[in-house]
Order: structure tokens, then C-alpha cells, then sequence
């Protein structure tokens, strides 16, 4: 009897302990670890999808995939019902031409890739608060096999490029907790000049820390990609 106890205690205490720490996550400290780690990050992959309402009328703005690793960045989708194939490396830009089929090559004189006004370039540019008054722990959920603590807030941003246009904002950030990183946000704002637009961008992360190797495209073979 002794002994079985003992072996339901051993096979129980894994789920047990989950239970615990599961229960005594607190979203605000969560999401702040998260955040942090994610400005730390060398590389990730991203996708990204940004788009507006107007009158419950849908308008895409993007749908790029992109990755990035120390500063260096890749995208490739499209915005503003255009093809894009961006690479931003040591202040170059390299904009794919379809028409034209040739590399564009663009000194863009800063190492900043939040100066050029491309998001997509930077999602995590999105993701950088001035405060945060309130964080809701609302559920968890699995998100591409990883269970992850879904947190939703209403901060204060520090993109003046997001501030400038609209207001209300509301996250909902998807976090694994046991690595805290960011797997999945969503963001919704209303227009600060039209009361029937609203502002809506899904973001999701993979692949950190991974080796991406982004090179600059060979822009002398304009055939090749």
C-alpha cells in the first residue's frame, strides 16, 4: 500500500509542479521578462500581418515573412498590394524591382531600421511601451505545439509612428512561459481621425537564436533571386 502510494506521488508530481507554477505565474512580471528577452534576442523568424477596417470593410496594408539576425533583416510578401523582397543590411537597403527585374541597392544612412518606417522590417518596434497600467492573465493556449500563457493589456505605446494615427490599443501577447518569449501577439486600435477605422496586426515569432545567415542578394545576377 506504502508502495503505491509512493509510485502515484512520482507519476503525479510532474503535473503537480506545472499545476503550481502555472498558478502563481504573474502576467505583468511575464510579460516584462518576455519583452526584455525578445529586445535580447540575436535571430528569429517572423510573419506578419497588418490591415485595416473601415465601415467593416477589410483593407491588408502587409502579409511579409521575414527573419533577422543582429540588426540584419529579410522580408519577403507583400505590401500595399505589391510584391516585396526587402533585405536591410549595414544601412543598405536591397529592394527586389519585378518590373524591372533587378536588385535596387539604397544607402539608407542609418543603422535604425525603425527610422525607415517599415515595421515589417521591425516587428518587435510594435512591442515597445512607454507603461503599462494593467495586465490580464486570461488563459492558456497552445500555440505550434508550445503551451503558452495568453496575456492582454492597454499600454501606453512608444512608436510614434503607431501613436500619431490611432489610440485605444489592446494587446493580446501569447507567451511561453518556460522560455519567456513571445510565440504570438495580436494588436487592435481605433483611427484617432475616423471613429468606423480600426488598426489590426498579427504577428508570430519562431526559430531564435538560430543561425540565418542573411546574406545581401546578388545583385549583379538580376535573374537570379
Amino acid at each position: 500500500m506504502v508502495l503505491a502510494v509512493i509510485i502515484i506521488s512520482l507519476v503525479s508530481y510532474p503535473s503537480i509542479h506545472e499545476y503550481y507554477v502555472k498558478a502563481h505565474l504573474e502576467p505583468d512580471i511575464v510579460l516584462e521578462n518576455a519583452l526584455n528577452n525578445m529586445a535580447a534576442s540575436d535571430s528569429y523568424r517572423f510573419n506578419m500581418q497588418s490591415g485595416f477596417t473601415v465601415d467593416d470593410r477589410r483593407e491588408v496594408i502587409s502579409q511579409v515573412e521575414g527573419e533577422r539576425e543582429n540588426g540584419n533583416t529579410h522580408i519577403k510578401g507583400e505590401m500595399v498590394n505589391t510584391p516585396v523582397d526587402i533585405y536591410y543590411l549595414d544601412q543598405t537597403i536591397y529592394n527586389y524591382d519585378s518590373t524591372a527585374n533587378k536588385w535596387l541597392v539604397i544607402d539608407s544612412g542609418t543603422s535604425n531600421s525603425e527610422e525607415l518606417l517599415i515595421t515589417e522590417l521591425n516587428p518587435l518596434s510594435n512591442f515597445r511601451f512607454k507603461n503599462v497600467d494593467q495586465v490580464q492573465k486570461v488563459r492558456f493556449e497552445d500555440i505550434d505545439g508550445t503551451e503558452c500563457l495568453l496575456v492582454q493589456c492597454n499600454p501606453v505605446v512608444e512608436s510614434g509612428l503607431l501613436d500619431n494615427l490611432w489610440k485605444d490599443f489592446q494587446y493580446n501577447i501569447w507567451v511561453d512561459y518556460k522560455t519567456n518569449l513571445i510565440k504570438k501577439a495580436t494588436l487592435t486600435a481605433a483611427s484617432k481621425r475616423s471613429n468606423t477605422t480600426n488598426l489590426e496586426i498579427n504577428v508570430g515569432f519562431s526559430d531564435f537564436g538560430k543561425n540565418l545567415e542573411i546574406n545581401a542578394p546578388m545583385v549583379s545576377a538580376t535573374n537570379n533571386k
